[in-house]
């Protein structure tokens, strides 16, 4: 029969237990952890304004050539930067085209001009020997048989005439037409001739055949040559495509869903890719035109045109450029510093050198919020008032994270 406890005992062995392994943690525990006591402990703490001072002598300062400007607020009109590419308007790109059929030639006197040189209305670009018609290409061999049994015929009917006319056996007016006739056959035969060697590739000049003088109908720039001397083409081939540079348009791609933001009434600022503020081609003017409507729907967006108003000659179709186009938001007051005055660490952050004294410059961290022209707009950084360093931001940083001037 198996032994069971006592109902009245069974809690006894885990009282007992319970009693034993609180009395076990008392003895171990003799003090009570301090729970306010700190972690680690830091000595000689050093603050970051301390760490980005740099005091300069007065020889230093003006050979740097140290100038500043004072952190204002000012109402920035808001902006959006987007890519944009360069393009000549329509209509200003002209393509010239064969109007016959014929090969092309050099220019008398000059060489064929090459893309991207600059031509002048009416200038001579190359010449064009035309061709016979499609249904006489293959028998200019037939043509030039003809030609040369006609030319010797004439060769001997000219001889026996003179001879004859010598010994005064036939008129004047006869030796007169045997001579003509044979002037005509040689013409024919050369024409013939030179037909059959522009068909067959071994010309290289226009000797008795018809050459077409092409011109430039503009002044421009060559965009493009698509035949040389030499070539066979057919009537209608595009020849040479001449753009006027004179004047460009900038293509801005931008979701539809933005497009609805942008003033169009009020001028954008073009900039070439990798510009620097202080440079002098840095702020070209975009003027709003009006263009056929284009978007690209697998993007999900719209274009926008500007004119690019001066500067256009440094500029070509297809350059990728940077445009700020003005939104109708109305701008708030912001903090603004000149874009010179920002200097950027290798991990990315930004800062301006505040100027405490005449040689004293302490490195503030700010946050750009966005980049306005020449100004950049801060979403933090130091009080309106203080003055930054403009000129010579980057020689100081150079000073203190390497050789200096």
């Amino acid at each position: 029969m198996p032994f069971h406890w006592p109902i009245a005992s069974r809690r006894r062995p885990s009282i007992a237990l319970g009693a034993w392994v609180v009395a076990a943690l008392i003895g171990c525990s003799d003090k009570k952890p301090d729970l306010a006591a700190p972690a680690a402990k830091v000595s000689n703490p050093t603050t970051e304004a301390q760490l980005t001072t740099v005091k300069l002598s007065l020889e230093a300062v003006t050979r740097l050539g140290i100038a500043t400007a004072t952190v204002e607020s000012a109402t920035v009109a808001p902006g959006r930067t987007l890519g944009g590419e360069v393009m000549a308007p329509p209509g200003h790109t002209l393509v010239v085209s064969a109007p016959v059929a014929g090969t092309i030639l050099a220019p008398i006197g000059a060489a064929a001009p090459q893309a991207g040189a600059r031509v002048t209305r009416g200038q001579a670009l190359m010449r064009l020997a035309a061709l016979p018609a499609d249904r006489d290409l293959m028998r200019t061999q037939e043509y030039l048989d003809v030609a040369r049994a006609r030319l010797q015929q004439m060769q001997r009917e000219a001889d026996r005439t003179a001879r004859l006319h010598a010994e005064q056996l036939v008129s004047t007016r006869d030796h007169e037409r045997a001579q003509a006739d044979l002037v005509a056959a040689r013409a024919a035969f050369e024409t013939a001739d030179a037909q059959h060697r522009l068909v067959t590739g071994g010309a290289r000049n226009a000797g008795g055949v018809a050459a077409l003088v092409i011109t430039a109908p503009a002044s421009g720039t060559i965009l493009s040559l698509t035949a040389g001397p030499g070539q066979t083409v057919a009537a209608g081939t595009p020849l040479v495509e001449i753009v006027e540079l004179d004047r460009l348009w900038v293509r801005v791609p931008m979701y539809a869903g933005d497009a609805s933001s942008v003033n169009r009434r009020a001028n954008a600022t073009v900039q070439l890719l990798g510009d620097e503020a202080s440079s002098t081609f840095a702020a070209l003017r975009g003027v709003p035109v009006t263009a056929p409507p284009t978007a690209n729907a697998g993007a999900a967006s719209v274009d926008l045109y500007y004119a690019i108003d001066g500067g256009a000659a440094r500029l070509r179709p297809g350059q990728r450029v940077s445009v700020t186009v003005p939104l109708t938001a109305t701008g708030s007051r912001e903090l603004a510093i000149p874009l010179s005055a920002v200097v950027h660490d290798i991990y990315g952050g930004a800062w301006a050198y505040e100027r405490v004294d005449s040689v004293t410059f302490v490195r503030r961290r700010i946050e750009v919020a966005r980049v306005a022209g020449k100004v950049a707009v801060l979403a933090r950084g130091p009080a309106v008032g203080t003055v930054v360093v403009t000129d010579g931001a980057a020689e100081l940083f150079g000073v203190e994270f390497g050789p200096g001037k």
